[in-house]
């Protein structure tokens, strides 16, 4: 009887005891986490175009109150590692999206870093790279040879004029019948060839001779297709031609080449382009003869 007595008192103890321990206050590990940063598509990869990218940041489970978002910044860097752009966002919550938008930057290869912090300092990185295409210019509109000195020329180098060279005087003078001669490119790939019924003839042409006369073909008013990339212009369709008739890829007519071995297309390099003038050139004779053309936008 005494032994199951002194059980039961052991017993109670141990309850007691355990009880005792077990308080409601024990301890435990709380887990904050670094924000997350998500860079999304992009738009605006050409020069002169507005650069913007979607971000999405996030810091845990939606509603949870160990942190939430409290800031960020983003910069963008050029190839040299130069920054050449950068800005500060204003997250919100613990899931977040939002825009940056860049102006200004220019062609070639640029790196961007976004970085979120939430309110107990915690950070969370993410790069990427992109690159900016240069733009392509704007052609469109109607072209005539420009009223310079040296808007039609030839030479033994690139841009030279050692061989022949017009005179500016030449726009109202004796080549008035080809430097009012009008190419008009269209949006949709097109362009035609206006003469006004006078132009240049040369002496490799039938009933040409160095003078003014009525175009002959297939050189005559027509329409055409062309395609231009900002670095070379290519004018396709026999008769297409800008500048001379006779300058083409593999030679001259009635020189290099047969008078009547009209090309189906000419590509021209060009050389430079802005919104009034164009210089486009032709070289062929591996190098050894190169043409340059003038042109002004009208």
């Amino acid at each position: 009887m005494k032994n199951k007595i002194l059980l039961g008192f052991l017993s109670l103890a141990l309850v007691v005891g355990i009880a005792a321990c077990d308080n409601g206050n024990a301890d435990f590990s709380v887990v904050d986490i670094d924000p997350t940063v998500e860079l999304g598509a992009m738009s605006g990869l050409v020069e002169g175009e507005s650069f913007s990218i979607t971000i999405t940041l996030g810091d845990g489970a939606e509603g949870s109150s160990v942190s939430s978002l409290a800031s960020a910044t983003w910069n963008i860097t050029d190839a040299g590692g130069a920054q050449v752009a950068n800005g500060t966002l204003a997250p919100t919550g613990d899931n977040w999206t939002g825009t940056i938008t860049a102006n200004g930057l220019l062609e070639g290869d640029h790196t961007l870093t976004v970085t979120a912090v939430d309110s107990n300092g915690n950070s969370g990185t993410s790069s990427t790279t992109f690159s900016i295409v240069g733009a392509v210019p704007d052609i469109t509109g109607s072209w005539t040879l420009a009223p310079l000195d040296g808007a039609l020329r030839v030479g033994p180098t690139a841009g030279s004029f050692q061989w022949f060279s017009t005179p500016a005087s030449d726009a109202t003078g004796a080549r008035a019948c080809q430097f009012d001669d009008v190419w008009t490119f269209n949006n949709d790939g097109t362009f035609s060839i206006a003469m006004g019924g006078n132009t240049w003839l040369e002496t490799w042409q039938p009933g040409g001779g160095n003078a003014c006369g009525a175009p002959v073909a297939p050189y005559v008013d027509g329409s055409f297709n062309y395609s231009f990339d900002g670095a070379t212009l290519t004018v396709n369709g026999q008769g297409a031609f800008i500048g001379l008739p006779k300058v083409t890829n593999t030679g001259e007519l009635g020189n290099q080449l047969g008078a009547t071995d009209y090309p189906a297309s000419v590509t021209y390099e060009v050389f430079a382009v802005s919104d009034t003038d164009m210089e486009l050139r032709v070289a062929f004779d591996n190098g050894g003869i190169n043409w340059t053309f003038l042109l002004r936008k009208q």
